[in-house]
């Protein structure tokens, strides 16, 4: 849990110097880059929830059994 936390802060920081270098360029590229990551920021927090609901899921369905 806490290195997932520790990843999202990562790409978080990451995603703030890529805003701040499109502010003050105007780049295309950064911008590119910038909704891409996160665009993959998403994806990354989706699967991870996705992966504790069906861990919850086959806890309650362990205890259920019992």
């Amino acid at each position: 849990m806490l290195t997932e936390v520790l990843k999202e802060r990562e790409a978080q920081i990451e995603l703030k110097k890529l805003r701040e270098a499109s502010v003050c360029g105007d780049n295309k590229e950064t911008q590119a880059k910038l909704r891409e990551d996160y665009e993959e920021l998403l994806r990354i927090d989706r699967e991870e929830k996705q992966k504790a609901r069906d861990a919850k899921t086959k806890t309650v369905e362990f205890q259920k059994a019992q």
